[in-house]
């Protein structure tokens, strides 16, 4: 048996689920009914791979780096890209090597990326990672800060996304020498509506 319930009071969203199967489970969520639309860049490359996004919220820089460059040396990562956002200590990163949905998935949940951002393919319907790129509201939209470079340029990296970081961000990415997809098309672009202070 399932039951799942959700009404708007004022800026509020309530839900209730109920399951049962073999253990009975009911949870209630209270969130800021979303009001500000926004675009975001989405992690899905033309060929089904993904590249690598993840949203960190409550690390300063020094660790976001620190959890970086582990990452790096432990999964054999080319550069990340480090953009800040108008909060205290909320940063983006992007990585532009490609992998499958569930070598992702693995890459991201080793992460300390905030705990709903690592399980947003399982929660959308398209199965993918977003990362606002513009404006929402009042706020600004996120703002490059710095590269990590890694020794590593094996593998197999996305030409659309490092074209588009190019055109957004005013970056000048260099193509990879070996292992760019050429898939140069515009990569996939959502609007999305989220509360002003998410």
């Amino acid at each position: 048996m399932r039951f799942f319930q959700s009404i708007n009071i004022l800026d509020y969203s309530f839900s209730v689920k109920f399951t049962t199967y073999k253990v009975v489970s009911l949870t209630f969520l209270i969130a800021k009914t979303p009001d500000k639309d926004t675009v975001g860049m989405t992690s899905r490359c033309k060929d089904g791979k993904h590249v690598l996004f993840f949203d960190f919220d409550g690390l300063n820089l020094k660790e976001v780096i620190e959890e970086i460059s582990y990452l790096m040396g432990y999964y054999d990562l080319s550069n990340f890209y480090i953009f800040e956002n108008d909060l205290e200590d909320s940063f983006h990163a992007v990585c532009l090597n490609k992998f499958t949905l569930a070598e992702a998935v693995e890459i991201i949940s080793n992460s300390s990326a905030d705990r709903g951002f690592k399980k947003a393919p399982f929660l959308f319907r398209k199965k993918r990672w977003v990362l606002r790129v513009a404006e929402k509201g009042a706020r600004d939209k996120p703002k490059f800060l710095k590269t990590i470079k890694s020794k590593n340029f094996i593998g197999h990296f996305s030409t659309a996304h490092r074209l588009f970081l190019n055109a957004n961000y005013g970056l000048k990415i260099k193509p990879y020498k070996f292992g760019e997809d050429g898939f140069n098309e515009k990569i996939d672009i959502c609007l999305y509506n989220t509360g002003a202070n998410c």
